[in-house]
């Protein structure tokens, strides 16, 4: 199981940051974990470069770098104390205060402490936007080699977090072991219900097994003659056999939790098939595993978990591959 001791919580203050830090605090209690609440004073980066910045006036206004330093700190210190009192009732929290590029600085944070997990907002953006700027918590959901919890910020009408109804999406590869264990952590924690869910998008591939599909190919030939489309469904067929067998498999895992275990095998876009389901199910937190991938075929497609994140207005637990 993972040893969760301490969750950093990145704060931005000009969004609501309430739905992150009631999630923060609720995993907190379950886990026992303490919090640390992170805020990164971005405002004077554009300005950094230019010589003698700190004692000069900022430009269209009458305070020195150093002055609106101060009330910056002050500001984000009352914030914060704000959403202590607010949501962490019961949760041991400290609040640190850094300057710096967000994600860089976050990055560098987790680098040298003892982090286990991440619990981050994100209000999302347009799609143009996200491929040329990317947000803060993309950019540590791709780096950060920790599990990273999103909470997006206008979801605080949905009402408090609660962890009753949870969805697992498995793809069977070794590199999901992470997610499993995160899951059937957080499911032992009052789960009423736990939804395993996989699609099928490529019968032919070796996670399937399909060199053991029990076909008949004379049979199969005289129907590909007459209908072409159906030629493929003995793979479709024996695809959804293995999936169901999969995660019967790993259902197993989750007898323990007192959860009614739910097993969905869809066909279909991985992304598509997760975010119905998870509306269907009405689910409290989806969790994945996130594989990562570089360069320009992420920047333009960008992964299964990336699309559910900036899809879903649920909590995404992304947890990166072992």
């Amino acid at each position: 199981m993972p040893q969760v001791n301490h969750i950093l919580v990145p704060i931005e203050l000009h969004e609501n940051a309430v739905p992150v830090v009631a999630w923060a605090a609720l995993l907190a209690r379950a886990l026992h974990s303490r919090l640390t609440l992170l805020h990164v004073d971005e405002s004077l980066e554009p300005l950094k470069h230019k010589p003698g910045f700190a004692s000069k006036k900022i430009p269209g206004m009458q305070v020195t770098a150093d002055e609106w330093r101060s009330v910056y700190t002050q500001t984000a210190r009352s914030e914060l104390t704000r959403l202590i009192e607010q949501c962490c009732t019961g949760v041991t929290v400290e609040t640190v205060l850094l300057e710096g590029r967000a994600h860089a600085t976050i990055l560098d944070y987790v680098e040298k402490t003892s982090c286990d997990l991440i619990v981050m907002g994100t209000q999302g953006k347009p799609w143009y936007e996200r491929i040329v700027l990317g947000s803060t918590a993309e950019a540590i959901v791709r780096r950060s080699t920790l599990p990273v919890l999103i909470v997006h910020n206008t979801q605080g009408s949905q009402g408090a977090p609660r962890l009753k109804r949870l969805l697992l999406a498995s793809d069977f590869s070794a590199g999901g072991l992470g997610s499993e264990k995160w899951a059937l952590q957080l499911a032992a924690h009052e789960a009423e219900e736990v939804t395993l869910v996989h699609a099928v998008e490529n019968p032919l591939l070796d996670v399937y097994e399909p060199d053991q599909a029990d076909i008949d190919l004379r049979k199969l030939m005289e129907e590909s003659r007459q209908h072409p489309p159906r030629s493929a469904q003995p793979f479709w067929d024996h695809a959804h056999r293995v999936a169901h067998a999969k995660l019967s498999l790993l259902q197993q895992q989750f007898l323990g939790t007192q959860a009614r275990i739910e097993l969905i095998v869809r066909e279909g876009p991985a992304a598509e098939d997760i975010l119905h389901i998870a509306e269907e199910r009405n689910v409290d937190l989806i969790v994945m595993a996130t594989h990562g991938r570089s360069g320009v075929r992420r920047l333009v497609l960008g992964s299964v978990t990336e699309k559910v994140i900036h899809a879903t207005s649920r909590p995404v637990l992304a947890v990166r591959s072992e």
